[in-house]
């Protein structure tokens, strides 16, 4: 692991984890947390998704893994997902056919891999030949991406599809890391360039570095539809690490709440964004959701910190925070209010949820717990009378897919009504060079695809383009490559 500049100021960062005592080692219930899941040269932050965050919550959890007493109403019925033959797993990703990809402890080792669930169990993915291997999240395809380690013990980003672990490769020869995919196939995460962190976009067989606000390092940590990514980077003088959105390409700072730090975690297909920010004095860090330019404080269960991962379509969002007495629980924000998961299951289940990493636009939900002494992985199911309704068509135009193109690519959209949509190549001297659609299109999810030839019928040559998206109220435009 590289000791770069990035990890030292991260170690700097006191959250305040009021159970946990100076030189405890986190995870010490499945032993100290293996090498690569810190998740790349960046250690992760206390708060931080995955499953160094999720080993320290079973560390300040586990003396309370019996205090859960729900008061509100029932909501959910939880279930656990079992391992893969040792003690501890954690769920990190669902998809919305409520498949689940986590990592887990293997059979009689201390060891974890990588797993895909679905009511038919745990499948271990396996390695690239070295000891470790995570999933980090998986598409509505079914496509997972995470990390795992080499034959040579180097650790580098993997794309699974039909059956098969492939790796993505590395940009300068550096280990990578891949922490999200949307449904056509774009990768994100990040990767080692020198002494530094730098945030990739992956797709169609190419990597490529999307920069920083102007500083060191960045990192990404999600894509949605629109192929918007979300993460973290340094600003110019390099002092602070903000949360950082990338809109076609160009990294925008979103602020914090007061202190020096923040990180986006998730971004949905209307452009909301969570994740958590650190407030003055720093010694304070709260979730928040980002839209419109605004960044709200999502407030705590009435401790000192507080985290948010992800969000679906409709606006819930789940994570973690500590309550009054200094313990962390799994929560979801709805309507403003932070709930206690805890209190959303039955009574006497015999779990402490800790941490909820993911959900999906049925209202499902997974994270980390405590039950019966081990941390598991958790999937809730709203209760079939509170189970969400399906989210109504949105307007979006998710650019093409892949990009680079190889030569012929589609675009994906969305329409909340039949309308008249109009789909434009433009050259980088803005020329029209190719109209793809001119017609009516019904409502809900569309493509088109594109040759990759021009009005003319000749082949458009290897350059970079723009994509006009237009309906009668609104346009887009997304940037791609096509390659030859």
């Amino acid at each position: 692991m590289h000791d770069c500049g990035l990890v030292r100021l991260l170690q700097t960062v006191s959250l305040e984890l009021p159970a946990r005592k100076t030189g405890q080692a986190a995870g010490n219930r499945a032993g100290s947390i293996p090498q690569g899941f810190e998740g790349g040269a960046l250690k992760i932050p206390m708060m931080a998704r995955g499953i160094a965050a999720a080993l320290i919550a079973v560390t300040l959890c586990a003396s309370h893994s019996h205090a859960c007493i729900g008061g509100s109403t029932i909501r959910f019925e939880i279930k656990d997902l079992g391992t893969l033959g040792g003690a501890t797993s954690g769920a990190d990703g669902i998809n919305a056919a409520g498949q689940i990809v986590g990592l887990s402890q293997i059979t009689s080792s201390t060891l974890f891999h990588g797993y895909v669930w679905d009511p038919a169990g745990l499948k271990d993915l396996g390695t690239f030949g070295g000891p470790q291997s995570g999933a980090r999240a998986i598409n509505d395809r079914g496509d997972v991406v995470g990390w795992s380690h080499t034959a040579n013990n180097e650790k580098h980003a993997f794309y699974y599809h039909d059956g098969r672990m492939i790796d993505l490769g590395s940009l300068a020869g550096s280990p990578v890391d891949a922490y999200s995919l949307n449904d056509f196939g774009e990768v994100v995460g990040s990767y080692i360039s020198g002494m530094y962190e730098r945030a990739f976009v992956w797709s169609g067989g190419t990597m490529l570095d999307i920069g920083t606000l102007g500083g060191t390092d960045s990192r990404a940590y999600a894509v949605n539809s629109h192929g918007d990514v979300v993460g973290f980077a340094r600003p110019t003088d390099d002092s602070q690490l903000h949360a950082c959105l990338w809109h076609n390409g160009i990294p925008s700072d979103l602020g914090t709440l007061g202190g020096w730090a923040s990180f986006a975690y998730d971004i949905n297909d209307n452009g909301k964004i969570v994740g958590w920010s650190l407030e003055d004095p720093n010694t304070v860090s709260h979730a928040f959701e980002w839209a419109d330019g605004e960044m709200i404080d999502l407030g705590t269960l009435g401790g000192t910190y507080s985290a948010a991962f992800a969000i679906n379509l409709s606006g819930l969002s789940v994570g973690a925070s500590s309550d009054a007495s200094g313990q962390q629980r799994a929560v979801m924000w709805e309507g403003g209010r932070i709930l206690d998961l805890n209190t959303l299951i039955a009574p006497g289940a015999g779990w402490l949820l800790t941490m909820a990493t993911d959900l999906n636009d049925n209202g499902q939900i997974v994270g980390y717990g405590t039950t019966q002494g081990h941390m598991h992985a958790f999937l809730l199911t709203p209760l079939p009378s509170l189970a969400a309704k399906p989210a109504a068509a949105t307007l979006w135009f998710a650019g093409a897919a892949p990009n680079p193109a190889p030569g012929s690519t589609v675009f994906r959209f969305s329409l909340p009504n039949s309308e008249r949509v109009r789909l434009r190549i433009f050259d980088v001297r803005g020329r029209a060079v190719r109209t793809l659609v001119d017609r009516d299109f019904g409502a809900g999810a569309n493509q088109v695809a594109w040759d990759g030839r021009l009005d003319d019928g000749t082949p458009a040559g290897p350059a970079m383009y723009w994509a006009r998206f237009e309906t009668s109220s609104h346009h887009f435009a997304r940037r791609l490559t096509l390659l030859r």
